[in-house]
């Protein structure tokens, strides 16, 4: 299983830079070991509550189920009754999972998996989850982060020559240091 967590993560870092290709090879990952019906990574970030799909049909389903992981590191629910007594009824769904997830750009994550057969994520390998999706929300939130403005042609080159201009100023100012200490000598040498 190792090695087979080893293969998935590489194929996550290979997916390539656009987000709906990652969460495909994600879903995929997820789907070849575990079965699910839905699911979305939620994260809490500077820039307010990220979803990203892995499956549609959780609805709006994320944000509560991140409340209601709080600091835990796993939620499992197994039946609709425990769904209901968490107030995190779905659309026909009967089991849900959270894992939290780390992120040092989300001040709180979760994977969210639902499934409508009971006890669907009893004997659930979260270890490999949490390690794929984890992985899948660091891309994505790297990928999802504005980069700095590339500055303009014009900027760059009024930029360097600003810099050549000070870099001369300076050498100037160096040469008529000189040429007063060379005109002191010779006004105390007469």
């Amino acid at each position: 299983m190792f090695q087979q967590t080893i293969q998935d993560v590489l194929a996550l870092a290979e997916a390539g830079p656009r987000p709906e290709d990652l969460l495909e090879v994600l879903r995929a990952r997820i789907a070849a070991f575990e079965a699910f019906e839905c699911g979305e990574i939620v994260a809490r970030t500077e820039a307010g509550l990220l979803h990203f799909v892995v499956s549609p049909g959780l609805g709006d389903l994320g944000p509560g189920v991140l409340q209601a992981l709080g600091t835990e590191p796993t939620l499992r629910l197994d039946t609709a009754d425990e769904l209901d007594e968490r107030g995190l009824a779905g659309p026909g769904l009967t089991s849900l999972l959270a894992l939290r997830l780390e992120s040092s750009h989300a001040t709180a994550a979760a994977i969210v998996l639902g499934h409508r057969r009971a006890w669907s994520f009893a004997a659930a390998p979260l270890s490999r989850i949490r390690t794929l999706s984890s992985l899948a929300l660091r891309l994505l939130l790297r990928s999802s982060r504005p980069s700095a403005p590339t500055p303009a042609p014009e900027v760059l080159r009024l930029t360097t020559e600003l810099a050549r201009m000070r870099a001369h100023a300076s050498s100037l100012e160096d040469e008529v240091v000189v040429l007063r200490a060379e005109r002191a000598a010779r006004k105390g040498s007469s």
